[in-house]
């Protein structure tokens, strides 16, 4: 009698493994050809100035995929702030720009996220070169862990949300998470079996030591010196530079601008130019 309970238990098992993203994908399928409602669209354009510059093939991609995003991201509010729809919608539409194929993939997870109202506070320990251990307090405005949790100050998000300069929380939060698809956030994320990857290490190898010169020797880098922390940093950095001031990257690194192309499947040069004109 175990026998069999335990036979039917294995059995219920692989088919849920076997069927789960066959329901997830019909799901997901279904949320995308459901009507965008007409209240995220206003809010989108009222809140995100990158928004209403977008080309409509992007555009009509982001709402796709927040349909997806949205009913399948946990939040939760941190230190009183209370989550609103608007909130998640902001913060999604973002996050969508960084999301080519998660749909065709159908399998990705997306991670928990976090609000505080602001900059929060990090507690840790850290150790000298002779052994002793101290106490260290950070500050931070975001941070993504790879479990699959997204921690987001809400007013460094407006902020993001509301200028072209590099700077977006949500972008670099979200680009580690995609950094860590693959289990580790080195700044190589999962490329696939493209060709036009295969130089993808030479290239961000270079950039990255090639940026760290620049900071170290001049300290004048176009962009944000954070980027030479460590490689995974790198590649967020570079990734909110990519969507929010391509031209810099494309002008310091054009070949890192082509793979991030490729990977992110968009050229945000060919639809900014409009934002720099308001």
């Amino acid at each position: 009698m175990l026998t069999w309970f335990l036979f039917a238990i294995a059995v219920a098992v692989v088919a849920w493994l076997v069927l789960a993203p066959i329901v997830r994908s019909r799901r997901r399928d279904r949320l995308t050809h459901s009507e965008f409602p007409e209240a995220w669209h206003q809010l989108l354009f009222n809140r995100w100035r990158l928004y209403c510059h977008l080309p409509l093939s992007v555009r009509v991609r982001i709402q796709r995929q927040l349909q997806v995003m949205l009913p399948e991201t946990d939040f939760y509010g941190c230190d009183g702030v209370v989550v609103t729809e608007e909130m998640k919608v902001l913060i999604l539409a973002q996050a969508a720009l960084l999301y080519g194929n998660v749909l065709e993939e159908g399998g990705r997870d997306f991670p928990v996220v976090l609000i505080y109202p602001g900059a929060f506070v990090r507690h840790g320990q850290a150790v000298d070169a002779l052994g002793l251990v101290s106490e260290e307090r950070h500050e931070l405005l975001g941070e993504s862990w790879e479990q699959g949790k997204v921690i987001l100050s809400w007013d460094d998000v407006e902020r993001g949300a509301d200028r072209l300069d590099g700077h977006n929380l949500v972008i670099h939060e979200y680009a580690h998470q995609i950094d860590g698809y693959d289990g580790s956030m080195n700044g190589s994320p999962p490329l696939g079996g493209r060709q036009i990857f295969a130089a993808w290490p030479a290239i961000m190898q270079t950039a990255y030591d090639d940026l760290c010169n620049r900071v170290e020797e001049r300290g004048d880098a176009s962009i944000d010196p954070y980027a030479t922390t460590n490689p995974g940093e790198f590649f967020a950095v570079i990734s909110e530079t990519f969507f929010t001031r391509p031209e810099a990257l494309q002008q310091d690194y054009p070949e890192v601008y082509q793979q991030l192309a490729a990977f992110y499947q968009e050229d945000p040069l060919s639809w900014i130019a409009d934002c720099r004109m308001e």
